[in-house]
């Protein structure tokens, strides 16, 4: 059943968010993800941070719901056994220490970012292959090159995680794209494949920086996959996120094999009862972005929560799977979807695989 049919079928009773709600609770347990594709641990130094981060952006930008505190990759593989899912992929953060949010604070720029990185590799490393660990970085930040380079002969990295709207990117400053094409070049060099937050702070953010994107940074990475972050949004759905989408779809159609290695994750994707951080969706933007998952194909999506620690992660699945209201044999497909860049993550050397 669509989600358009099955909301007109429900007109007239109570609210959607109670309704939703009340589904996650009496319906059957859902099938879990086999993947956690969006996850993220914090040192205590990255906490720090971004609590200041936090206090100067405000709650709108950075909601209470989601926590701060420091986490490890044994908490994040609790959470995963809790819900009954085998593997999750931990993105660092490190691009917090060139943000433009805390410029004054004059941080050790070169040495936060390595040490961030490690952090979130030795987290990882400690998993037996159940943690891919993705390093970070600020495309704009001037140790960036260097990062990627190091981490592509130290080992123990999978990929490079992005983060546009934290690094205070503008994808409509050519200069800017330049700068991002050439990350996007050292990771396909070290054969690393990106996740990229590709919502900009721009507040008509949409199909300009879609197209800015396909056209003049995504080119230089197509010998690696690249997962598009919260569907092209930054959480919810709203009508910038579902225009970039459709940037997507069309060019998806122009270009099939230019365009192969692209994909993206649902993390906090409609995000529209519980979920981390409750940002309301209308019942129109969902279905639209329904129909946009079916015109691109629902084998380029995978699921992801953006799990900070306390997340109840078959609580939140339970939440994403009522608001989607997909049929169970739609969302078992899509719970069955794994990134391309998982199945290399293998138990490592005297390390007892759980």
């Amino acid at each position: 059943m669509s989600i358009g049919r099955w909301r007109r079928a429900v007109a007239g009773a109570a609210s959607l968010a109670v309704l939703l709600a009340a589904t996650s609770v009496l319906a059957d347990p859902v099938t879990a993800p086999s993947v956690d594709h969006h996850m993220h641990i914090f040192s205590p130094e990255a906490s720090r941070v971004l609590t200041i981060i936090c206090a100067r952006v405000g709650p709108a930008k950075c909601p209470p719901e989601i926590s701060k505190a420091p986490s490890t990759g044994a908490d994040v593989l609790r959470s995963l056994d809790a819900a009954g899912i085998r593997q999750g992929v931990l993105l660092s953060t490190a691009y917090f220490y060139a943000s433009p949010d805390v410029a004054d604070l004059h941080l050790d720029l070169a040495k936060e970012t390595r040490d961030e990185n490690r952090f979130i590799v030795e987290q990882a490393r400690a998993s037996c292959g159940r943690l891919a660990a993705f390093i970070s970085v600020n495309p704009l930040a001037p140790n960036a090159l260097d990062e990627i380079d190091y981490w592509a002969h130290a080992g123990g990295a999978t990929g490079l995680k992005l983060h546009l709207g934290n690094s205070g990117v503008d994808l409509r400053a050519p200069e800017q794209v330049k700068r991002m094409a050439a990350v996007f070049r050292a990771a396909d060099r070290a054969r690393f494949p990106i996740v990229i937050h590709l919502q900009t702070r721009a507040e008509n953010y949409g199909a300009q920086d879609a197209t800015i994107f396909l056209r003049d940074v995504a080119p230089a990475a197509r010998g690696v996959p690249i997962q598009v972050a919260h569907a092209a949004g930054g959480g919810g759905v709203d009508s910038g996120e579902l225009a970039a989408l459709a940037t997507f779809a069309d060019a998806f159609q122009r270009d099939p094999e230019g365009t192969r290695n692209i994909f993206f994750d649902l993390a906090m994707v409609p995000d529209e009862v519980s979920n981390t951080a409750r940002i309301a969706a209308t019942p129109e933007h969902i279905a639209a972005l329904e129909a946009l998952v079916q015109r691109i194909g629902p084998h380029r999506f995978v699921l992801g929560s953006d799990w900070t620690a306390g997340l109840d992660l078959t609580h939140y699945f339970a939440d994403e799977h009522a608001a989607l209201a997909l049929p169970p044999a739609e969302w078992d497909a899509l719970a069955a979807n794994v990134a391309p860049y998982v199945r290399a993550v293998k138990p490592h050397a005297g390390c007892a695989a759980r």
